[in-house]
């Protein structure tokens, strides 16, 4: 009797709780909640849309994700609710509007992926529809709204549409596919015909002198790099302004560099659309790098160029960008109109002191406070947008071409103290600044001690499963900076997959690789990674007693780090990049499949880290493979580097300048849509050292020597 009552009970709930959301309140607190939700994923998509290249967390990357999946669907189904209710409540007018200017406000980020960078025509369509869909809900209130805000309200309409108009006004004029044609063919056709020509036999790379790369100014016409509308980096570096002529001011020079990274830019997107590098081949190329961005004793400079320059990749593909040629007058008198249009309606007497306007309107008591902090809401969020238009490098590479070209605002204080502070803020950073670790030997030791080795599953979900478990991120080292930056400024040529560092040191006899069996393939990049990979890390496990002994902060401290660190990420790459290293991913990931599955059965019953080399040296020579080979050859190597070498040769050193010469030797790559899909993931070091070396002339794939010349 008394289980039938609490069957009856809640059955009487369930119809009372659906009769209150079939009912006009229960409408509106849905349409309410709708609201809140839709003005939770725009936040989030103008907050922490432009900021995930600087984040590999990855509930920082699904939030971004599902706000831009998420928003306009909600979007819209909210305004469709709006449209059909059948109650009448003045303030769903204000909630439409203000969510479609909410709508217009979160364009900062373009696509997420290279996949959907295309899509933008797609979006504004959605948007355009949106603009219909609140006219129309505005027209059916048109009778009910007070008359200041009737006006307010069809005042935020048609500056939400005037947003619209100069969304697509900007996509046309900038749109990507113009650029990679029209202006890719010009900067192309000027590098390979004139700009040597222009700059001459008579270049300093540490003045810029005879470098006439353009950094602004290039119309539908051949380039002149003699037409004053044309700023090219030897313009800027020539300027007699004291934003930009100071030697003296490591401001000034960050100006100009800004500059120079938009000119390199502007140079590496032409692989983007299939051009040559056809300066790739001249000195002053070469120089252009080794005595130019190389130059001094400190590191930084070579990176933040680089980092910037990377910056203005992502903001073409991912972000909404404003090319120089436009001007931020109309968006400055838009925002104004928009803001102040704003505050009229938050201080409004309709919202202050919301009174319903007949008997027959339904209010939940909430619907007032919604519409406040929908207003609050959005007045924060387009400002914030509007200063990352101002503040980002695109517009100080526009103004700082106009202080170039207009010699009488070198004579304007007020004017250059605003450009200085302008371009002394940034908002948010270019990259993660952090580089993947992976180590395979304890990767399969984890994965036998947790049984993982034993489970019936095909070796690419098992492959997948240990990576994913021992692969972890960590902040780039300044030490592993510092060493890349010596090597190129040492050697910028001299890259041959550790046969220099082998050479240099007298060693290349000692650490020989062993003779191949006949049948097995030709040695690849991968292949050349993974054998000195595990014997780093055969070294390291074997020196782990020295290595306590050795002071912190000492020289072999250093060493260790960079060569640890460049080993685990170099086993990264391929474990969790293939695609960003010269053979194809698919060889890659199969071949990393096989040692990885050959280390797993010698490291059965392998407790401990202290066992593993003694497990290594059971693994069997037949039949012979490339997988046994290579972990043959990493432990032999491992330990010829831990007790045989010469007394004159330190072991970190040797390594940590190996691991350079490693990562610096499979940077050049033809892959570049891979390496525009990483930036989408925060970055990776690799492709910085690929745009660097590109710069440099380095855009071909380095030739492995032959394992008989070894």
């Amino acid at each position: 009797m008394l289980r039938g009552e609490e069957m009856l009970s809640v059955r009487n709930a369930t119809r009372a709780a659906t009769a209150w959301v079939a009912s006009p309140v229960g409408r509106l607190a849905r349409i309410e909640v709708l609201v809140t939700i839709s003005c939770c994923l725009l936040a989030v998509l103008v907050l922490l849309g432009s900021g995930r290249r600087a984040s590999r967390r990855a509930t920082f990357r699904l939030a971004v994700w599902s706000a831009l999946m998420l928003s306009y669907p909600a979007v819209s189904y909210t305004i469709g609710l709006m449209q059909s209710a059948s109650f009448r409540n003045e303030l769903i007018v204000a909630w439409g509007c203000f969510l479609l200017l909410l709508l217009g406000c979160a364009d900062g980020i373009a696509a997420y992926s290279l996949n959907d960078s295309d899509q933008q025509a797609r979006t504004i369509l959605n948007q355009g529809l949106q603009v219909v869909y609140v006219l129309i809900l505005l027209l059916s209130y048109v009778g009910a709204l007070p008359l200041h805000l009737k006006v307010l309200l069809f005042l935020l309409w048609a500056l939400s549409a005037a947003k619209l108009v100069m969304r697509v006004r900007s996509s046309v004029l900038a749109g990507q596919d113009s650029v990679l044609t029209v202006e890719n063919k010009l900067i192309a056709d000027y590098m390979s015909n004139k700009e040597h020509m222009e700059g001459g036999r008579n270049y300093d790379a540490t003045t810029m002198k005879g470098y006439k790369y353009v950094v602004a100014g290039e119309a539908d016409r051949p380039i002149d790099p003699s037409d004053d509308d044309i700023v090219t980096v030897e313009k800027v570096w020539q300027c007699q302004g004291i934003l930009l002529s100071s030697d003296v001011d490591a401001a000034a020079r960050r100006r100009k560099d800004i500059c120079l990274s938009f000119a390199m830019f502007k140079l590496l997107r032409r692989r983007l659309g299939g051009f040559p590098l056809t300066e790739a081949r001249l000195n002053k190329t070469r120089d252009f790098v080794k005595v130019g961005l190389l130059a001094g004793k400190e590191h930084e400079r070579m990176y933040r160029v680089i980092e910037v320059e990377l910056g203005f990749l992502f903001d073409f593909y991912y972000a909404r960008y404003r090319s120089p040629k436009e001007t931020l007058i109309p968006d400055a008198l838009l925002f104004a109109a928009v803001v102040a249009t704003s505050l009229g309606t938050l201080f409004s007497p309709a919202v202050l002191d919301y009174r319903p306007s007949s008997s027959a309107a339904v209010s939940t008591g909430y619907d007032i406070w919604l519409t406040r902090t929908v207003i609050a809401l959005f007045l924060v969020l387009e400002s914030f947008q509007f200063l990352m238009l101002v503040f980002s490098d695109w517009h100080k590479v526009k103004m700082l071409c106009h202080y170039v070209r207009d010699k009488s605002w070198h004579n304007r204080p007020g004017l250059q103290r605003m450009l200085k502070l302008m371009c002394q803020v940034r908002l948010i950073g270019y990259w993660n600044n952090s580089v993947g670790q992976y180590s395979l030997l304890l990767a399969c030791l984890h994965s036998q001690r947790k049984g993982v080795w034993q489970l019936p599953l095909p070796g690419t979900i098992m492959g997948f499963l240990i990576r994913s478990r021992m692969t972890r991120h960590r902040k780039l080292p300044e030490e592993v900076k510092r060493s890349i930056y010596v090597f190129l400024k040492n050697g910028l040529t001299r890259v041959r997959y550790g046969e220099h560092t082998l050479e240099k040191n007298g060693v290349r006899g000692i650490l020989r690789l062993s003779a191949r069996p006949i049948q097995l393939p030709a040695t690849s990049a991968a292949e050349r990674i993974l054998v000195w990979h595990i014997a780093t890390q055969v070294c390291d496990l074997m020196s782990q007693s020295e290595l306590g002994k050795v002071a912190s902060g000492s020289n072999v401290r250093k060493e260790h780090l960079v060569a640890a660190t460049l080993s685990a990420y170099c086993a990264y790459l391929v474990s969790s990049a293939p695609e960003l290293l010269p053979e194809h991913s698919y060889d890659t990931r199969l071949l990393l499949e096989g040692v990885q599955r050959e280390a797993r059965e010698a490291l059965k019953g392998c407790r401990s880290r202290d066992n593993i080399c003694g497990k290594l040296n059971e693994v069997p020579a037949d039949p012979p493979s490339v997988h046994r080979y290579i972990l043959a050859e990493g432990k032999r190597l491992g330990e010829i580097l831990h007790s045989s070498m010469p007394a004159a040769v330190s072991k970190w050193e040797l390594l940590a300048e190996l691991w350079v010469e490693l990562l610096l030797s499979v940077a050049p790559s033809d892959n570049v849509n891979g390496h525009v899909q990483k930036l989408a993931d925060g970055g990776e070091l690799i492709t910085h050292l690929w745009a660097l070396l590109a710069h440099a002339g380095v855009v071909e794939k380095r030739t492995i020597i032959a394992e008989s010349n070894v």
